[in-house]
């Protein structure tokens, strides 16, 4: 089955409202379903739609029903939390090569380079700092 790895720049747009590019990230997952294609990420995924919603919440920008909401349509989509034995070495190397201060971004784009996958980010900082070494990473707004 092929797979795509998605961070969560992308999965946060699937659930919450007025997000830029919603519809983009809204197409990519139907696209996937369509096709059989099973989206991934690492751990980390869940840990960081779960604090942007707690984030939203702290900040009055939501409610406990609406971030409740969010999380139950995260979660259905069914993403797999998949994991490499190599991927927080590769993540640190990525994160030296295009001089990130932190691995979280490069986690994604170490699963994506070790599974043979594509990842799709929202995150244009990272995506401008990776994109001429790792071309399989891609920027939402480009998605067709």
């Amino acid at each position: 089955m092929a797979e795509q790895v998605i961070d969560t720049s992308v999965a946060i747009k699937w659930v919450v409202k007025g997000e830029p590019f919603r519809s983009k990230a809204r197409q990519l997952l139907s696209d996937a379903q369509i096709k059989g294609i099973m989206l991934i990420g690492p751990p980390l995924l869940e840990y960081e739609v779960e604090s942007v919603l707690q984030r939203r919440l702290y900040s009055g920008r939501a409610t406990i029903a609406a971030v409740d909401a969010s999380l139950a349509a995260f979660y259905a989509v069914g993403v797999q939390v998949v994991t490499h034995r190599d991927m927080v070495r590769r993540a640190r190397e990525i994160a030296r090569q295009s001089n990130q201060e932190r691995i979280y971004d490069s986690l994604y784009a170490a699963l994506a380079e070790l599974r043979n996958s594509e990842f799709w980010t929202a995150d244009k900082a990272f995506y401008d700092a990776v994109k001429s070494v790792l071309p399989f990473v891609r920027y939402l707004p480009d998605y067709p």
